[in-house]
């Protein structure tokens, strides 16, 4: 049996609606909820976390309405969050946390730019396609991704190429 959750969007954050559930699924499924929630807000596990979430619902919030960022520039679609925050929770705890912005043509943007020539970043679109660019000294790569229930393969490696590269 599949257990789905409806999740509407305001102002950029995400609040489960009213719980209903009765079966025994929708009972273990909150109690998971519960026990995820205690480590979220863990100042040791879920804190970097916590502030790349809110870094993003500022800049997100920023970026509301079109024209924000000068007459072309256009607003964030609230699904452009939502995948944007589901690529956040997924990255892995050994990565180190991007800077978060939005780019002018909606999409939110992650950035890993420590060092010259050592340089990654993943644009997350409003359908869930992931646009990736690494440069890695001399090594270059690239590529378009869709955000399912894992990171992509090929980003996950490039994460742990930026992992490496900066010593996190």
């Amino acid at each position: 049996m599949t257990v789905a959750a409806a999740l509407p969007i305001t102002a950029f954050s995400v609040t489960p609606l009213g719980d209903r559930a009765l079966s025994d699924e929708a009972r273990v499924l909150r109690q998971l909820i519960d026990v995820a929630s205690e480590f979220t807000n863990s100042v040791a596990v879920g804190e970097p976390k916590r502030a790349a979430r809110e870094a993003l619902s500022a800049a997100c919030r920023a970026a509301q309405v079109d024209g924000w960022d000068g007459a072309d520039s256009l607003r964030v679609e609230p699904s452009a969050y939502v995948y944007a925050d589901q690529f956040l929770r997924l990255l892995p705890s050994s990565a180190s946390l991007p800077d978060i912005s939005v780019d002018r043509d909606g999409e939110i943007l992650f950035e890993w730019d420590r060092e010259r020539r050592q340089v990654f970043s993943v644009s997350v679109s409003r359908d869930g396609t992931l646009t990736f660019a690494g440069l890695f000294g001399h090594a270059r790569t690239h590529g378009t991704e869709h955000l399912r229930e894992s990171l992509p393969a090929v980003i996950s490696a490039c994460l742990k190429r930026v992992s490496r590269t900066f010593g996190s």
